[in-house]
């Protein structure tokens, strides 16, 4: 599904020349680009030479056979939500060779109206407008959860308001998911997402307790448990900045757990809950980024060694 009307080979043309010039450690220097939101292991850019699309860059990958395999799994899992009934922004994967380095992937978008995205219909919207938006996300959960594959393959999402485009009514067409970056794809209870991949920007001394704690493993997890997604798409009213929104969205969730089939626990839920595990994932984030600076600054100005992410500055949690 493409996500731009210019030739393929000349986006990544563009992006090539982006990823030269590129200084993760001041990205937005020169102008060429800009920095338009962060991820955990991602970050968005606009770049001046792809005027109105969005490219979410991706790196970390061991190798040409890492990035590819990384293509293909995303890929796949827009055909396979697309399958399922959800709606997915129009994304082209397009990996980036680099001279002497392992290649990088970009996902490139349409840059849509920041006014249609989940987080600002959560802050500016009416009542019944974030309700109805909250219950269309929910259902697609709730729909995923019931279809596996005919092969029995998985697909999940994570459901957080930021990661989806509404139309001005959102009750009037489906919601429109932005956010492919992780594909969560799971057979037989294996993860299609290379681990590796997402342990890459843990710093060195970390990544042997995660491996043997199997935390990458208990992430993807989470994300296939109904409950769970809702919970934290309610916790990230706090980041947001709508933490005064939390009732109402704790009461349509909790009618949701009341009324589908859904596997897994389906108690209801609390706003103190709700609290308590957004200040856990943003204190063990925080904790997160402290040490990637920290790694970073060990490898840029200790051992003179390239870092190949670009870091947020201070981040409201």
């Amino acid at each position: 599904m493409s996500g731009t009307a210019l030739p393929r080979d000349e986006v990544a043309a563009v992006l090539s020349r982006t990823e030269q010039a590129l200084d993760p450690g001041e990205p937005e220097r020169g102008g060429a680009l800009s920095v338009l939101g962060y991820g955990e292991i991602s970050v968005a850019l606009a770049v001046a030479e792809l005027p109105g699309l969005v490219c979410k860059r991706m790196s970390g990958f061991a190798g040409d056979t890492s990035a590819a395999r990384y293509v293909g799994l995303v890929e796949d899992y827009v055909r396979r939500l697309g399958r399922a009934g959800v709606s997915v922004v129009a994304t082209d994967v397009v990996p980036v060779a680099r001279t002497g380095r392992a290649p990088v992937v970009y996902l490139v978008q349409p840059r849509l109206a920041a006014e249609s995205l989940g987080n600002q219909v959560l802050l500016t919207a009416d009542d019944p407008t974030v309700t109805s938006a909250l219950t269309a996300v929910l259902g697609v959960v709730a729909r995923l959860s019931r279809h596996p594959g005919d092969d029995g393959v998985e697909v999940a999402l994570d459901g957080q308001l930021s990661n989806w485009s509404f139309t001005p009514e959102p009750q009037a067409a489906a919601p429109v998911l932005i956010d492919v970056g992780t594909p969560f794809v799971r057979r037989d209870g294996e993860h299609g997402m290379d681990r590796e991949a997402l342990l890459a920007p843990v710093p060195p001394g970390l990544r042997a307790y995660y491996r043997r704690k199997r935390l990458v493993e208990a992430y993807l997890d989470d994300y296939f448990v109904p409950r769970t997604v809702a919970v934290d798409l309610l916790g990230n009213f706090h980041k947001e900045g709508a933490a005064a929104r939390l009732p109402l969205g704790v009461d349509v969730v909790n009618a949701w757990l009341g009324s589908e089939d859904l596997p897994g626990p389906r108690n209801p839920v609390t706003t103190d809950e709700v609290d308590r595990y957004y200040r856990q994932d943003a204190d063990l984030l925080a904790l997160y980024l402290r040490l990637r600076r920290m790694d970073r600054f060990l490898r840029t100005r200790v051992l003179r060694r390239r870092y190949d992410y670009v870091l947020p500055g201070h981040v409201r949690r």
